[in-house]
């Protein structure tokens, strides 16, 4: 009767406003984190560098005009791993909005050396953001895979292109086995979606079939599929999502 009478006083006292509905240890655990991220294959950096999204994994990145543009992009950071501005592994940069997450970790791998007249090396980046509001931490991916190898023209670059997808599947296991929710995004040089442990593949909204620059989601933090956007001056679309974890 005790135990009765105490929850219906509780549940009065709560509809009246005088207590929170939710225990505060569990306000933090129900907050939830909405991001939004984008891929752009700029064309080796003559593309218009535009504030796409909060988290934004860019291609060919690789003149000093295309560098010189980044650093133009007002209100974001960027994560270039290589020591010269025209490292290779550079032109996979990777931006965020600096007002809204601080980076917490990093990391870069090659997925194979450089063949001239065919391939500069071709590498997988990576940031953990940290949401400074919320406190939710992201995992973002992104990479650029060798041309060529499905158009029928250059079967012997099929080698090179599967050796790059299980670097970027041992990275994504990495990543997912923290806890950490994940975002894939690159030109995958590939009209077919991967399967990626743990991640989904987002299709494009209004796009029949399957583009060559892509966005992968771990599963659970989708909110819908991806939006094809403008070319903004490159031979490429550029894509956007929204997630939330």
């Amino acid at each position: 009767m005790f135990e009765l009478l105490s929850s219906a006083v509780l549940s009065l006292l709560i509809s009246l406003g005088f207590m929170p509905s939710t225990p505060p240890e569990q306000v933090e655990a129900l907050a939830v984190t909405t991001t939004t991220v984008a891929t752009h294959n700029t064309l080796h950096g003559s593309a218009t560098f535009k504030p796409l999204a909060d988290v934004i994994g860019w291609q060919e990145v690789d003149t000093d005009a295309g560098h010189s543009k980044l650093n133009a992009l007002e209100y974001y950071d960027h994560y270039r791993p290589g020591a010269e501005r025209l490292a290779a592994r550079n032109s996979i940069a990777i931006s965020w909005r600096k007002n809204k997450y601080e980076k917490t970790g990093d990391g870069s791998r090659m997925t194979h050396e450089g063949d001239a007249g065919v391939t500069p090396a071709r590498f997988v980046n990576w940031v953990v953001l940290k949401n400074k509001d919320t406190g939710a931490k992201l995992a973002f991916i992104n990479t650029h895979y060798i041309s060529g190898a499905w158009n029928g023209e250059h079967p012997e670059r099929q080698e090179r292109w599967r050796t790059h997808n299980t670097v970027v599947r041992e990275v994504v296991a990495e990543l997912l086995s923290r806890g950490l929710p994940v975002v894939l995004v690159g030109d995958f040089n590939r009209q077919l979606s991967q399967d990626i442990p743990g991640m989904n593949h987002l299709r494009t909204a209004g796009v029949d079939g399957v583009p060559i620059d892509q966005i992968y989601v771990s599963i659970g933090i989708g909110t819908g599929p991806a939006e094809r956007l403008e070319k903004y001056g490159s031979d490429h679309f550029a894509y956007s999502a929204t997630v939330q974890y």
